[in-house]
């Protein structure tokens, strides 16, 4: 039985459709990654801690994105970094800075800078720890005093061991662990390595290197610097050369996109990670966090909220974890 004319066009037609919507298939997931994906893409993450935004507490949700417990404080927490001992270094709250503790149905605050005065601490670092993993030395940016010092960690009136003034307020302060220098961001979007031992600059970038809206800066182990650039809603790379190694941008960044970003290193399955955890408040409020290749940039996946529920609304997130490079 021979076809028709007419049928013989209809599965002609039929076939090229399905060639087309086979090929747009393809387009679409080979641009996926350019456009933003419209769902998240799974990825494991470790334990996070959380300081929130509008509330006085410290979070902590486990690998499997489950709640494990709430610190409330008498005031508001900025930044929190967790220590080998398992411990926990917090600036914030009347103490401005102090060491928690989990203990069986609670927590214990070992000691505290309630006594420190005239000082505004954007953010500490451990840069010296004993035998068990808690911090003996602590690094701090004074937003106050437009410097960066070195106290004990042990004291509630701690001494000052070191200091450094600087052209502009600290907003981060990291310990470089390629060099153990001391990496600085400063409120004029301008990023600082100081030699202590020299109490000099050895190595530096700023708006004469095409940073704008700097709103945090890391240093990798292996030698490479990460800057979170606020305006396009950029993760940069360089390398000590100051030569641009990678540029990516983060998925659903609006412009101007980042209101709080912190970056963090840790190794994946011996795969260098750098994760990125982005709050903005543009429209509705949001809160993601992004995984990327440390190597390349490229975005190995996003998150937008745990097992259940959503992310609170954050300062600061980290990955519950021993600073990188560090012991």
């Amino acid at each position: 039985m021979k076809s028709s004319p007419r049928s013989a066009v209809d599965g002609w037609q039929q076939t090229r459709k399905q060639k087309m919507s086979f090929a747009l298939a393809l387009f679409l997931l080979a641009n996926s990654q350019a456009w933003g994906e419209t769902k998240p893409s799974r990825m494991a993450l470790p334990g996070l801690l959380f300081c929130h935004r509008d509330k006085n507490i410290l979070s902590r949700i486990n690998s499997k994105g489950k709640a494990d417990w709430d610190y409330e404080a008498d005031g508001p927490l900025v930044d929190v970094q967790p220590q080998p001992s398992g411990q926990y270094l917090v600036t914030g709250g009347p103490q401005k800075v102090f060491l928690l503790q989990r203990v069986w149905r609670g927590f214990q605050v070992p000691w505290g800078w309630e006594k420190l005065e005239g000082v505004s601490i954007r953010c500490v670092v451990g840069s010296n720890w004993d035998d068990t993993g808690n911090p003996t030395l602590v690094l701090a940016a004074d937003a106050k005093n437009s410097r960066v010092f070195l106290a004990d960690a042990k004291s509630r009136d701690p001494k000052i061991r070191w200091e450094f003034k600087l052209p502009s307020p600290p907003l981060v302060v990291r310990v470089c662990p390629d060099s153990n220098n001391f990496l600085v961001l400063l409120e004029n979007s301008t990023v600082e390595e100081i030699q202590y031992q020299e109490d000099k600059v050895v190595w530096s970038m700023g708006k004469e290197d095409g940073l704008v809206d700097v709103r945090d800066a890391i240093r990798g182990p292996w030698g490479h610097t990460f800057v979170a650039e606020g305006k396009e809603g950029l993760i940069l790379c360089f390398d000590p050369g100051k030569k641009l190694v990678w540029k990516t941008h983060l998925p659903f960044a609006p412009s101007p996109a980042f209101q709080e970003i912190t970056l963090t290193t840790y190794k994946k399955k011996k795969k260098r990670t750098l994760m990125a955890a982005v709050h903005w408040g543009e429209g509705p409020a949001r809160n993601v966090l992004y995984l990327l290749n440390a190597e390349t940039g490229k975005v190995m996946g996003w998150s937008d909220k745990p097992q259940k529920g959503s992310y609170p609304d954050f300062r600061k997130a980290v990955p519950d974890l021993a600073p990188y490079g560090h012991p």
